[in-house]
């Protein structure tokens, strides 16, 4: 009886018999490389560990820093990487402006933190204090204790833009030092701005420089230079002028 099935060509399997004890080589490779890889990285990553620190920077912030790192529970090479180290460390610590990091190979770390400068403090509608920084921005609540010699904003959390640009116009003048600027308020279309020994200046929204550059030049003529005022500036065509009592807002 005649057999009907097809016989294989031998070349053909041995062929296929090649081809596939290849593919099984090449993934075979691969996955050795790859466990090779891992276990490269692995021993890298540990050895590569971080066990010792060089901080600059304010004490405060050097000593956070400091208590930070040591408090990690895992120093290893990807949980100490720089980037993520620094906007970790912005993020927990307001009072640091800026912060610098670097690794030395193979288990150091150079660090530099840069402080925040406050320039006068905010006040909120609850009588909350924050410190409030040379950029504008209101960046921490006054921890118990705190008393820092800074002038008061008293303003709304929307005029701080506008607060923080009139304390650029202010530091800009030369009649009075910023040391003796002791408050700054809003009213409904003017400022008050309280410096010491009673001196106020009244000025209006959006006439600020112009209104400071008058008030600066007219207060160094002779006439108003030996004496402290109060002035009323909210009209551009007629200024009140009055002797500053003293006791006024310090």
């Amino acid at each position: 009886m005649r057999n009907n099935q097809r016989r294989r060509d031998p070349v053909k399997q041995s062929a296929m018999r090649l081809l596939t004890l290849k593919r099984i080589g090449q993934i075979s490779a691969g996955i050795a490389v790859v466990t090779v890889s891992l276990g490269t990285t692995w021993w890298m990553n540990d050895k590569m560990s971080v066990t010792q620190w060089q901080i600059e920077g304010e004490p405060a912030l050097k000593q956070a820093i400091s208590d930070k790192l040591e408090a990690m529970p895992v120093k290893d090479f990807i949980s100490t990487r720089p980037s993520q180290l620094g906007e970790q460390w912005l993020e927990e610590m307001p009072d640091m402006a800026r912060v610098d990091v670097s690794r030395v190979l193979p288990n150091s770390l150079r660090i530099r933190a840069y402080a925040r400068v406050p320039v006068a403090l905010w006040q909120n509608e609850k009588s909350q204090l924050f410190l409030f920084d040379g950029d504008g921005n209101a960046y921490r609540q006054l921890n118990k204790g705190e008393s820092p010699d800074l002038p008061l904003l008293r303003v709304d959390e929307t005029q701080m833009t506008a607060a923080h640009q009139l304390l650029q116009l202010l530091q800009q003048q030369d009649v009075f030092d910023m040391d003796s600027l002791s408050e700054v308020r809003a009213g409904s279309s003017y400022w008050q701005v309280y410096f010491s020994k009673g001196v106020t200046w009244t000025l209006p929204f959006g006439s600020e420089s112009a209104a400071i550059k008058q008030l600066a030049s007219l207060l160094k003529q002779p006439r108003w230079s030996n004496r402290s005022w109060k002035v009323d500036a909210r009209s551009s065509d007629r200024w009140f002028i009055r002797p500053a009592k003293h006791g006024g807002v310090i």
